[in-house]
């Protein structure tokens, strides 16, 4: 078939966004993996699935037809040559046998990720004190501070406190004898503490949008205000209200924008599917046109609201678009948000995989998904004479691998 024959003319991946071992699940030194696990890690629905096998296959049986489900029951098939429809407990059971046999071989991961699914790049979205059981040539990893930029419990629609659980900053100050005590000592702290974190990582990761908008605003402390927002921080007790958070976190952001152009870094940016409160990718016009030399990359193609994606590439040079995890919320969005971008000559500007995974079955599925998505979108476009196959295998390497090893150099 056509389809297949284009599929296998693409040849290597690079995969912008993982979850690998998020929260010491696992590494790939000490796998402890079975199906509950890799199920919980796919990032998808089945976050509370019960352990009990009646009921886990109970729940299972309702996710069937959604893309999340249908994303790992590829992979199966791939990884350990077992269809999991029609889902009873004797093949379950064979197959968490399967996978635990697997990953007796410590070489397992990475051999999949490098060998079979041609992988060569990926940029992996862990904490930092999880980093060094992750170090491989294959792999970067992202800043991310979203616990600074929101360090805040939220009391009421409008009103926030200071949360007591101390961030990765006050925890990385504590460690090398730095004081946090006035706003100054924050932005030197912040500025050792980012640069600590370079040995590893090539990107910056934003994915505040969970806890506040993403209408970030270019702010300084021009007023002072933000010094009285930042002593109440550290009082840990007094309350703050809407707007003052949203300084607080722009800020912060501002001050993370600024490093990424001192350091040309690019910056991903979760938007869609989070609060859903400002989370259109729209909100990002203007602080992408305040720093117009940094390169933002839009993160889950923006979806639901993928439709304003292509006209945001055509307005702001310095954006791009990352369709992770968008295959496995919806196939049938991916597809159109793709067309689209093809036909709006975004090309240059789309990365088309990331899987947005805990483990290494998750991604498998979230590729073999992109590719199927991408090769049916492309043979539409031959099928109507507006290009080769030669300019579909083009295409095809550009957004899997060419386009992302440029700007994640």
């Amino acid at each position: 078939m056509l389809k297949e024959k284009l599929i296998s003319e693409w040849g290597q991946i690079f995969d912008t966004h993982e979850h690998f071992g998020d929260l010491g699940i696992y590494s790939p030194k000490k796998p402890t993996i079975n199906l509950t696990k890799i199920f919980k890690g796919a990032y998808s629905y089945f976050q509370n699935l019960p352990r009990h096998p009646k009921r886990r296959s109970e729940v299972l049986r309702n996710s069937i037809g959604s893309d999340a489900f249908n994303s790992l029951r590829l992979a199966f098939i791939e990884l350990y040559d077992i269809d999991i429809l029609p889902i009873n407990l004797e093949k379950l059971d064979l197959l968490n046998n399967k996978i635990k046999e697997a990953y007796e071989n410590p070489n397992y991961i990475y051999d999949t990720l490098t060998q079979n699914l041609n992988i060569t790049n990926i940029i992996l979205d862990i904490k930092p004190e999880y980093w060094e059981d992750w170090r491989h040539p294959i792999i970067q990893t992202t800043i991310r501070i979203d616990e600074i930029t929101f360090p805040f419990a939220k009391v009421d629609t409008y009103q926030y406190r200071p949360s007591n659980a101390k961030h990765q900053l006050e925890q990385y100050a504590e460690k090398n004898n730095e004081s946090l005590s006035t706003l100054d000592d924050f932005d030197k702290v912040l500025e050792k503490y980012l640069n600590s974190l370079r040995y590893m990582a090539n990107t910056i990761k934003i994915g505040s949008a969970y806890e506040r908008s993403i209408h970030f605003l270019y702010e300084k402390n021009e007023d002072g205000k933000i010094t009285e927002i930042y002593n109440r921080i550290q009082k840990k007790e007094e309350f703050i209200n809407e707007k003052e958070m949203r300084r607080w976190g722009n800020y912060v952001v501002t001050s993370l924008l600024e490093y990424a152009r001192k350091e040309k870094l690019p910056v991903q940016v979760h938007t869609g599917m989070a609060s859903m409160v400002e989370t259109n990718p729209l909100y990002l016009m203007d602080i992408m046109r305040k720093f117009s030399d940094v390169k933002f990359d839009l993160f889950h193609g923006g979806y639901p609201y993928y439709h304003t994606i292509p006209g945001i590439l055509t307005q702001r040079y310095n954006a791009y678009v990352d369709l992770c995890w968008m295959p496995i919320l919806s196939q049938s969005a991916t597809k159109r948000l793709l067309t689209e971008l093809i036909e709006m000559n975004c090309t240059d500007k789309v990365f088309a995989f990331g899987g947005d995974c805990e483990n290494l079955e998750g991604t498998c599925g979230a590729l073999l998904t992109i590719k199927d998505i991408l090769a049916e979108v492309l043979i539409e476009f031959i099928e109507a004479k507006k290009f080769s196959f030669i300019d579909a295998v083009d295409i095809g390497n550009k957004l899997l691998y060419e386009n992302p090893k440029r700007i994640f150099s």
